[in-house]
């Protein structure tokens, strides 16, 4: 069988009770960090509780499937199915990556199940105050690099604003570059604006930065691009709102958060 285990956004304390008594009983334990940065210290500490050694598994390991979906299809020494677990940040089945892994395995004639915990997706839109309903197409801001400079992102924006929706924008994680910082991801907005010659995304847009949210440091800015890029909003893990039509209960809350964090 293969389990995929959420751990929430902070797994030293989200991990549910229940994930944790199915870890103790599996055979092998995996854990992955690209889909969202975990700390290595964090995934020991499961490791602890649990009593098993946890490994770490590269992208590569993950997405080519065959390593984790070959695991699964071993017997133990009573020649009884192996049960492999794999320890993914946030909610395992957010990630397309984590579906193409169930599918395979499914495919394969392995058991799957899914352990869900909390994940950023509504965390974020909690934190904000805004509305769930009112939120469009949520997506990825993509790191530029010298011969990748997409758009997309920016078009998703604003198909959202013309329909008065908001929206979540998730930052890119590399793993050489490491999560995407708030400042870098508000910056390549506003490249993505004078690139396609946008005006409604511009300094004095305001958004929401959400910086390391389910930690006890966690901070909920609110502001124009250019306050929140003149302050300090450098921690990672983090994602960024952009709001469409705000009803005045959002616009109260935002207003709270703005002035919580002086700007």
């Amino acid at each position: 069988m293969l389990l995929l285990v959420g751990m929430g956004l902070n797994p030293k304390r989200d991990l549910p009770v229940g994930s944790v008594e199915a870890l103790k009983g599996c055979d092998l334990v995996y854990a992955e960090n690209y889909t969202n940065a975990i700390p290595k210290e964090a995934v020991e500490a499961i490791g602890k509780v649990i009593g098993k050694n946890i490994s770490f598994l590269s992208r590569g390991e993950v997405e080519g499937e065959k390593f984790l979906v070959g695991k699964a299809g071993e017997k133990n020494e009573k020649g009884e199915e192996k049960t492999i677990a794999l320890l993914v940040p946030g909610d395992p089945m957010i990630a397309t990556t984590h579906v193409s892994l169930i599918l395979a395995a499914r495919k394969s004639g392995a058991r799957t199940k899914v352990l869900h915990a909390s994940s950023i997706l509504t965390a974020a839109i909690g934190e904000s105050g805004l509305q769930a309903y009112k939120f469009g197409k949520v997506v990825t801001l993509p790191y530029w690099r010298e011969n990748y400079k997409p758009v997309s992102t920016l078009e998703t924006i604003e198909q959202n604003l013309a329909r008065d929706l908001h929206t979540l924008v998730l930052l890119d994680i590399d793993e050489k570059m490491g999560p995407m910082d708030p400042k870098e991801g508000l910056r390549t907005l506003l490249c993505m604006a004078d690139e396609k010659k946008d005006e409604k995304i511009n300094p004095q847009t305001h958004v929401v930065v959400l910086c390391r949210i389910g930690y006890p440091e966690q901070r909920v800015l609110y502001g124009s691009i250019a306050s929140i890029l003149d302050g300090h909003a450098d921690a990672t893990p983090a994602a960024i709102i952009v709001p469409g039509k705000l009803h005045f209960l959002e616009q109260e809350y935002l207003e709270t958060c703005a002035i919580c964090c002086g700007l």
